[in-house]
């Protein structure tokens, strides 16, 4: 068993505004990853950063909190919670789910105007996970949802913007596969074009031999030139196996005079 790993990394930019209800917004879909080659063993989905921008006009501005030296730590903490929970705000649950339709609250963001600041930037990341990454597995998913709290949803001038990035892991058997039937083939060659195999879904590899004294020229598709494409010169060999050049097509071939070719499809 010979096992690959391979990463995509892709972004994640949702945006919200006076248009967004509601509803559970997934932060990013994603599709099962396909291969040409190979069985998938395993996928698994690492969110490697993931922040919020948001802008709030909408709202009168809330104050900074008025902290004093004489404050304690926890009196400063008071002060700072109140302002962020008790001022006037709008709210986005951040959410979680295992199948994409169940979704699980784990934290929630208060969205302020904040007063001498155009806009605040929250990562978000730390609401999921102390790690550096938040691994979903195959099908896990991430989720918000805009909540009102008293003072509505987004309005006009309000912007919310989740953007980040994740990667996309699988681990793949790319063993060969085995050899399942084997198919020989003797064709003549002229200069008109010939078909040597027909498509094949299930090729695995090829080998192609000029029985001839003069140079056959072959296409992996419909259209071969003389003089031009894969040479093959007088008692010469072309093959190629799938894994190395992924074409299940059909092969063609053309001559400047009567020729022949043979060989086998493995399959």
């Amino acid at each position: 068993m010979a096992i690959s790993t391979i990463n995509e990394a892709k972004p994640i930019v949702l945006k919200l505004d006076i248009n967004s209800t509601s509803n559970v917004y997934p932060i990013f879909t994603d599709n099962d990853f396909s291969v040409d080659t190979g069985t998938v063993i395993s996928e698994n989905i690492f969110v490697k950063n993931l922040k919020a921008y948001v802008k709030i006009s909408s709202l009168p501005e809330a104050n900074l909190p008025d902290i004093t030296l004489e404050d304690s730590n926890t009196q400063a903490l008071y002060k700072s919670l109140n302002t962020e929970w008790n001022s006037a705000r709008k709210q986005l649950d951040l959410l979680v789910s295992e199948d994409s339709i169940n979704w699980h609250p784990v934290g929630s963001i208060s969205l302020l105007n904040p007063a001498g600041y155009p806009y605040r930037v929250y990562n978000i990341m730390d609401l999921y996970t102390q790690n550096l990454a938040i691994e979903l597995g195959k099908n896990g998913r991430l989720g918000v949802q805009l909540k009102d709290v008293g003072w509505g949803l987004l309005q006009t001038g309000d912007t919310v913007t989740i953007h980040g990035s994740y990667i996309k892991e699988i681990c793949i058997d790319d063993s060969p596969a085995p050899i399942n039937n084997s198919v020989p083939f003797n064709k003549t060659v002229n200069n008109e074009v010939s078909t040597i195999l027909n498509a094949n879904p299930n090729r695995k590899n090829v080998i192609i031999s000029n029985e001839s004294d003069v140079n056959i020229y072959l296409d992996l598709g419909t259209l071969p030139f003389i003089g031009k494409g894969i040479v093959l010169k007088p008692y010469g060999i072309f093959q190629y196996s799938t894994q190395e050049i992924n074409y299940k097509g059909v092969i063609t071939a053309i001559s400047s005079s009567n020729s022949v070719v043979s060989g086998i499809e493995l399959s």
